[in-house]
């Protein structure tokens, strides 16, 4: 079995596996979550694309059921400068259903030609569930390859393993540098180990900011070069 079967093994595995917190815990986890991760793109973009931002080209790999785009949408960027990829069928469906004004790939994101180059390439959590290490390398060499000059990948994953889980590998700041060999890279540690999170409630942002060290992803910028 090839790495993209496998990938669509541990998805499909985990959607059968869903978390057994209350709906409650995860909704409140969810929304903190996404807040503080929203926060921190707008500022990214913010910063990088101050008054260009609706000539901005944005990629988003591995974009799920497409709530990302929801984001990258309110910010300005146009329908019409945005193309999602999805491995999924399922997700592609409901990619369709939410966004039939952008751009849609299917299939593996190693077959991405003919389009781009982009200002901005998302991925989120996507490289923790590839475990072929040669298979994550040339992914992110396409990714990079697809990137403008001056561009930059928004990269959100977690950077530790999970012992529960043996579908998942964390990719920690270190291999995220030699993923990118060349490229400026500036890092943000967020989200709260997430067992922890769900069970917090309104007290997520407050034990959030006192205890920086119970985060388990990154949020990193990944500029092209010249």
């Amino acid at each position: 079995m090839n790495e993209i079967d496998e990938i669509k093994r541990r998805y499909e595995k985990r959607e059968k596996n869903k978390s057994t917190f209350s709906t409650k815990g995860n909704l409140s986890f969810e929304i903190n979550k996404n807040r503080e991760r929203e926060k921190r793109y707008e500022e990214i973009i913010k910063n990088r694309f101050s008054g260009t931002i609706s000539d901005v080209k944005f990629l988003e790999i591995g974009a799920g059921d497409g709530k990302n785009i929801n984001i990258f949408k309110s910010f300005g960027i146009k329908s019409e400068n945005i193309w999602a990829n999805e491995l999924m069928p399922d997700r592609i469906e409901t990619i369709k259903k939410r966004h039939n004004d952008i751009h849609i790939i299917e299939g593996n994101a190693l077959e991405l030609n003919n389009i781009g180059p982009f200002d901005i390439i998302l991925q989120s959590l996507v490289f923790t569930s590839i475990l072929d290490q040669r298979f994550k390398i040339n992914l992110a060499q396409k990714i990079y390859e697809l990137i403008k000059p001056n561009g930059i990948i928004i990269w959100y994953d977690f950077i530790y393993n999970n012992p529960l889980n043996p579908d998942v590998k964390g990719v920690n700041r270190k291999e995220i540098k030699v993923l990118f060999p060349g490229a400026n890279i500036t890092f943000c540690k967020v989200t709260l180990v997430p067992l922890l999170g769900r069970r917090l409630g309104r007290f997520y942002n407050f034990i959030n900011i006192l205890f920086p060290c119970l985060r388990t992803h990154v949020i990193a910028v990944i500029k092209k070069q010249e």
